[in-house]
């Protein structure tokens, strides 16, 4: 009896393992089929793998039940990994694209420029020597006085160029002309001291002392590392990593004359890799308000041939402003801090500001320009050299003259802001 029992048993065990193992292989590619276990999932793992330790004891037929199934389990894991492998590749990809976005918003360059006229740092001596530019700079020992007013305008911007006008010399041999100015080397602190930049010096007054004083004035812009375009001189100035290239030129040497400095300049520029070229001209006629066919001509030209701002000097007072194919010209600045005068009978003058921007080193056209209205004197009853912002009514004076002036150059006015409105 006891042996049929005991046989019993066996058949039991026999049959009890083969449905558990049968279970457990069918148990095993279910298991593979969700590759993505949850939390929960891998809590049940671990029990699994807690009740496997404590039935070690167990039969064979129950050890190898418990293989198929960590081996199911692994398996699972296996996906869990592969899984947030693919997860961490998503938040790379993620990741990339915002480095992308930076890289693209941080490429863009602002260049703002500012533009102020004549610039003559001393006198004729025949001008009234109590009043003249001499008395002033004895009478304030100081060269931070003249561009005291207008320098916080200049500090914001990249580069403030001028026209200067004049020479830097000792001589006194005069060239015999109605008015010759000089001053003392000296006197190119009042610019430094101003947070000015750069000059153009290609004009009717680099040689009134004869061309000695010409070289004279070249050696102190070398000395005192000012940059410097003077016919066929050009100059780069490096700002924020872009290369500004510029060509000064006198147009009343006669126009041939003008447009072969220019034509070579612009080339010059252009093989240094300049981002931005400015070229400066000295033209037109005396105390007009409107820019002649000379004037026309060559700031045309000079855009035709790669210029991307024109800035003219040369008839000591404001004339409009032109907007050609996609640049700038500016036919006059007038004077600015200008020795030549002791009170002339218009001090209305400006400062241009045109804001160039680079996207990805490719300068893009825009129309970021203001003007800021300016008097040549902070008196109104004489020429104190110290040239200064206008405001409230006479300010508006001033933009409205540019206004006027402009209409018939084309579609360039201005807000009471000063800011560009029509172009």
């Amino acid at each position: 009896m006891r042996k049929k029992i005991t046989q019993n048993k066996k058949t039991v065990l026999t049959r009890l393992t083969s449905f558990l193992i049968a279970g457990s292989i069918i148990a095993a590619p279910i298991c593979a089929v969700h590759a993505t276990p949850t939390a929960t999932q891998k809590n049940s793992s671990a029990s699994s793998e807690t009740t496997q330790t404590a039935r070690k004891d167990s039969s064979a037929s129950t050890k190898t039940t418990q293989t198929i199934r960590k081996g199911s389990s692994t398996s699972a894991k296996t996906a869990q990994t592969t899984h947030k492998g693919s997860s961490a590749s998503a938040k790379t990809t993620q990741t990339t694209k915002k480095s992308r976005r930076t890289s693209s918003k941080s490429s863009l360059t602002k260049i703002t420029i500012s533009a102020a006229g004549d610039c003559t740092l001393g006198s004729d001596i025949k001008s009234p020597a109590s009043v003249n530019f001499y008395a002033k700079y004895r009478e304030k020992k100081n060269p931070s006085y003249f561009l005291k007013k207008v320098k916080p305008i200049f500090k914001r911007d990249d580069m403030t160029l001028v026209n200067f006008e004049g020479t830097l010399t000792n001589r006194t041999t005069r060239a015999p002309k109605t008015f010759a100015f000089k001053g003392n080397a000296s006197y190119l602190k009042i610019l430094q001291k101003g947070s000015v930049e750069s000059v153009s010096f290609a004009n009717n007054h680099c040689r009134d002392y004869g061309e000695g004083s010409y070289r004279d004035t070249i050696k102190t812009f070398r000395k005192q590392k000012m940059p410097f375009a003077s016919y066929g001189k050009t100059t780069i100035y490096k700002t924020k990593g872009k290369k500004i290239g510029m060509v000064a030129v006198n147009g009343l040497d006669g126009i041939s004359s003008s447009k072969n400095y220019i034509k070579s300049g612009l080339r010059k520029l252009k093989k240094q890799k300049a981002d931005l070229i400015i070229v400066s001209m000295h033209c037109g006629i005396e105390r007009t308000y409107t820019p002649n066919a000379d004037q026309k001509t060559l700031a045309h030209y000079a855009i035709d041939h790669g210029a991307n701002l024109v800035l003219g000097h040369h008839p000591h007072v404001l004339q409009g402003i032109e907007k050609y194919k996609s640049a700038y010209i500016v036919y006059s600045l007038a004077n600015f801090c200008f020795g030549g005068n002791t009170n002339p009978p218009d001090k209305d003058t400006m400062i241009y500001q045109q804001t160039f921007v680079f996207q990805n080193d490719k300068l893009k056209k825009t129309n970021r320009i203001k003007i800021i209205p300016c008097s040549v004197s902070s008196s109104s009853g004489i020429n104190n050299y110290q040239p200064t912002p206008a405001t409230g009514k006479k300010a508006t004076k001033i933009i409205q003259r540019v206004n006027r002036y402009s209409k018939s150059l084309g579609k360039v006015s201005f807000g009471k802001n000063g800011k560009i409105r029509s172009y």
